[in-house]
């Protein structure tokens, strides 16, 4: 339901102005109030109606506006703050990217040392934004293994640094020896996580209330979706391991959800001790999609610079972005479909056609994730005619 209308306009507020002055100005100039009768429409009398109706109408947005913060539904910032603290649903701050990168060398003979404090760097996305991460142990590829996973962490915070399976990444301090930096698809140990925006934090106030209600699906949807790094959950509450279980699957900022948020999860439920249930928090069924595919483009376009911001939004499907316009990322349970890979390729400007090597339609299950495996686009110049 819309929220009635409670301003008025500046013409409004003059005619209330106007209607007021003529509909006393006979009395107040008998009372003496009034020397004689003012002129609405010049001078100083005019000057000031202007200034008072302006007053009155900047008085008739704040009560707007301070009416339309009342309502969770339609609050926001720091409004929407001070309802999700009443019912103690916090908003989730941000976190930074931590995990695994493997470094690899031609060969297997010596030692490699791998310091602490090396800084790692993305390409340059289609919006120009380079992600940098720094190696947070010491580490040693010792003799007859050719690469090794170090620990690294983003120097930003948010979800932008949640790399995906196969992005590119460079060492900005060199490492002697080492000439492959591998980003795996189970890199991440933390996943990386934005300040929880409005739209997002909305949902969770109502949510508290419905999880008062006993041990309901909505009670386990209020005690996850506040732990930072879920994005959405999907609790299957019909018995799917037999009479009275409970199977919770998790959505992360970047997919799959790490070990330590699957454990949070876990605690977060035990501190509400829902007994009775026969209840089980796990990752969903991985569905790995593998893509491949040629952009003709226009003559005269930048190819590299297209298929950077091809990439971007096909990666953006399988994470939790918030600077992708127009990129809704794939929930639990939703299938990935040729039409929503070409959908989001399609809106990058200059790309005229798509041609698909391999399948672009994958399946999932009611309680799977689509997580990309590997990426391949070749851009290359059409024909003119």
């Amino acid at each position: 339901m819309p929220i009635p209308r409670l301003s008025k306009s500046l013409d409004d507020c003059r005619q209330m102005l106007f209607a007021r002055i003529e509909e006393v100005q006979d009395e107040y100039q008998a009372k003496g109030w009034l020397p004689r009768r003012l002129n609405l429409n010049k001078g100083v009398v005019r000057g000031l109606i202007e200034l008072f109706a302006w007053g009155i109408y900047q008085l008739y947005q704040l009560l707007e506006a301070t009416f339309r913060q009342g309502f969770a539904k339609h609050a926001d910032a720091e409004w929407l703050d001070l309802h999700a603290d009443q019912v103690e649903q916090p908003r989730k701050q941000a976190t930074k990217a931590r995990g695994n990168i493997e470094f690899g060398r031609e060969g297997d003979q010596g030692n490699t040392v791998i310091p602490k404090g090396r800084i790692l760097r993305t390409k340059p996305d289609g919006k120009g934004q380079v992600y940098r991460y720094v190696t947070t142990k010491d580490m040693v590829l010792p003799d007859g293994v050719s690469n090794v996973m170090v620990p690294v962490e983003a120097e930003e915070y948010g979800s932008a640094s949640n790399l995906t399976a196969g992005q590119y990444l460079e060492l900005v301090t060199p490492v002697s020896g080492i000439t492959k930096i591998t980003v795996k698809a189970d890199w991440l140990t933390q996943e990386g996580a934005d300040t929880e925006a409005d739209h997002k934090l909305t949902p969770r106030i109502p949510l508290a209330w419905l999880g008062n209600n006993g041990v309901t699906k909505h009670a386990y949807e209020s005690w996850v979706m506040p732990v930072t790094g879920v994005v959405a959950c999907r609790v299957l509450d019909q018995h799917p391991r037999g009479q009275g279980t409970v199977d919770v699957i998790i959505k992360g900022t970047a997919g799959i959800p790490t070990n330590e948020l699957l454990e949070a999860v876990r605690q977060a439920i035990n501190e509400n001790y829902p007994v009775n249930d026969d209840w089980e928090v796990r990752a969903p069924q991985s569905v790995a999609v593998a893509l491949s595919a040629t952009l003709q483009c226009y003559p005269d376009t930048q190819l590299e610079e297209i298929k950077l911001k091809a990439e971007e939004r096909v990666r953006a499907l399988f994470t939790d972005p918030t600077a992708v316009v127009g990129i809704t990322p794939l929930q639990i349970g939703e299938d990935l479909t040729k039409d929503r890979l070409v959908a989001a390729i399609m809106a990058v400007p200059g790309i005229k056609q798509i041609t698909w090597s391999g399948a672009a339609d994958f399946p999932v299950m009611q309680d799977g994730l689509a997580v990309l495996s590997s990426i391949t686009l070749t851009a290359t110049a059409a024909s003119e005619s």
